[in-house]
């Protein structure tokens, strides 16, 4: 599926939107955002600078209300909404555009969860729950990862009719983001884990460890990776987008 989508409105021009644009804003938008915080985090922990003008609170990759959580949500719910433009342009089989408005639904729930940090408040209950030892300290990974795998069986057979370039970018970009969404933060549950065995008193909010930091920057960097990566390959699959207006 390639096509140049366009859209109508009211006064003679258009502005056209192309992947090669898209790739261009995403790269120098998501590797600044790289590049801010592993500055900033070098300066916090090498030069113990922790304040830095507001600047590292500002793009803390682990903060919230910060410039990175908006753009990280802005990124989801650009995919939600060219998937749910996707699902609009497929052909009325259900079984053609269901799969795109099922996607375009997850992506804007992770849209915001990510703005309101949903996910935050599902871990304690979690641990309360189970009392399982085996449960990580940020709990909501399990039930996370479980409705990830639910879904993937669900859209295996949608996948495999794409074709062979949307496959291998789509692919991609979910490993990435998954590897940042689960396996890093598995790695951050890990170590929290440790130094609230040596801290027992310690509030997480107030946590400020080094570790914990570098793996929150990997963690985020594979995060927005993969969620710009998809949005590029949906963009590419269209051809391109287009806003024309009209007198």
């Amino acid at each position: 599926m390639s096509t140049d989508t366009t859209f109508e409105a009211a006064d003679g021009q258009t502005v056209s939107i192309s992947p090669r644009g898209v790739a261009k804003a995403l790269v120098l938008l998501i590797g600044g955002l790289i590049v801010i915080q592993s500055g900033l985090l070098t300066l916090v922990w090498g030069f113990g600078k922790t304040y830095v003008f507001g600047l590292v609170d500002m793009f803390d990759f682990g903060g919230e209300d910060n410039v990175t959580a908006y753009v990280q949500s802005l990124l989801l719910l650009s995919c939600s909404m060219v998937l749910a433009l996707t699902a609009s342009l497929s052909r009325p089989a259900l079984k053609d555009c269901l799969p795109w408005g099922v996607l375009s639904g997850v992506f804007l729930f992770l849209a915001v969860d990510e703005a309101t940090m949903i996910h935050e408040f599902v871990s304690a209950p979690m641990r309360e729950m189970f009392h399982a030892s085996w449960l990580p300290q940020l709990a909501w990974v399990v039930p996370y990862f479980g409705g990830l795998v639910v879904l993937a069986v669900m859209l295996l057979p949608w996948f495999l009719r794409l074709d062979r370039p949307s496959q291998i970018r789509f692919a991609l970009a979910g490993f990435l983001y998954v590897l940042g969404a689960v396996g890093f933060e598995l790695l951050e549950s890990k170590q929290v884990e440790g130094i609230l065995a040596a801290q027992p008193d310690l509030d997480l909010a107030t946590l400020q460890n080094r570790t914990v930091d570098f793996i929150i920057l990997f963690e985020e960097s594979l995060e927005m990776i993969g969620s710009g990566l998809f949005l590029y390959a949906l963009v590419e699959r269209l051809g391109a987008l287009s806003i024309r207006t009209q007198h």
